[in-house]
């Protein structure tokens, strides 16, 4: 929980795009849940150990934000993560990382889902789609020290990003011509754990 970098658009191949927004605002973050029959997987070396693929995953979990645009519009979304059935995920224990599901490798049906509602000023809707929850291993640096949340809204064809950072950080997001800069605070919690049960 805490400062979060916020960034909403067009349903982007793994970001917003094209952009709408991106700034900070606050927010909350969790999901918990359990895998069986986890599997080492990728013939690579990994400092600190391997990493390891479940097909039986089950998890939930809640994402809530708020923030205030250039404009001054508030803004707000609340959903809630569920399955509708057992989904797939990649876990690197040593480092307490994983990513449910599992970037251009899930099936749509096994995809991570959220329902909840998006308040822009006085105007609420309701909002449901697909989802992913990375922590850490999501994305080359400078995205490996972060919690990100992909929210796909089925009903306006919107992605949202949100983003944690272990540290304060500065990050570079959207086109290279030029990019943004957004100065990130860590945030208040920053816990991740993925724990075997053998």
């Amino acid at each position: 929980m805490g400062e979060c970098l916020i960034a909403y658009g067009g349903v982007g191949p793994g970001v917003p795009y094209p952009l709408k927004w991106v700034g900070t605002g606050d927010g909350h973050a969790t999901a918990s849940g359990y895998a069986t029959d986890a599997t080492e997987t990728f013939p690579i070396i990994v400092p600190g150990g391997g990493v390891y693929i479940s097909e039986s995953i089950t998890a939930n979990g809640a994402v809530s934000a708020r923030w205030t645009e250039q404009d001054g519009s508030r803004h707000s979304l609340i959903v809630r993560l569920y399955l509708t059935e057992t989904s797939e995920a990649l876990f690197y224990p040593s480092n307490n990382q994983f990513v449910l599901p599992i970037p251009m490798y899930s099936p749509p049906e096994k995809a991570l889902r959220f329902k909840g509602i998006y308040q822009n000023d006085s105007r609420t809707e309701d909002i449901s789609g697909g989802a992913l929850f990375a922590s850490g291993i999501y994305g080359a640096y400078p995205w490996p020290d972060r919690i990100i949340i992909l929210l796909g809204v089925e009903q306006s064809e919107t992605l949202f990003m949100l983003v944690w950072s272990r540290t304060n950080t500065l990050i570079s997001f959207g086109p290279p011509n030029p990019p943004t800069f957004i100065a990130l605070s860590a945030a208040k919690l920053y816990q991740t754990e993925v724990k075997s049960l053998q």
